[in-house]
């Protein structure tokens, strides 16, 4: 499955990454996975590393979906990283959708850059 997880509970941080030709199913199972993992705290923040990501098989429609079934607390920061264009243009849409939802998530094309952003007070 090109998508998995790791909790850091000392730090506080769910490190995601996604890689590969990411489909649907895949992005769903990934996210239930982490719900109901029993590390999981909704006020951890997220790293989202999509820079090996090769294809989308991700539609709208999902994007839309999640962005109003949340499950990490609203303001809570979360940065996802992106290089290639569709990509980041996915990200983005992601996270202006999942603003209604009083989420807090930047897209960034460097990981050191959103590991920067995550860390700040």
């Amino acid at each position: 499955m090109p998508a998995s997880y790791s909790i850091d509970v000392d730090r506080k941080i769910v490190m995601t990454r996604i890689w590969g030709a990411a489909t649907e199913d895949e992005i769903r199972d990934h996210g239930q996975r982490l719900r109901n993992d029993p590390e999981f705290r909704p006020d951890f923040r997220q790293l989202v590393d999509m820079s090996d990501l090769t294809e989308i098989k991700v539609g709208s429609g999902l994007i839309m979906n999640a962005s109003r079934n949340q499950f990490f607390s609203p303001g809570v920061r979360r940065a996802l990283v992106a290089t290639s264009d569709a990509a980041f243009g996915m990200a983005r849409m992601y996270a202006i959708a999942s603003e209604n939802a009083g989420q807090t998530i930047e897209v960034f094309r460097d990981i050191n850059a959103a590991e920067a952003w995550l860390d700040r007070p």
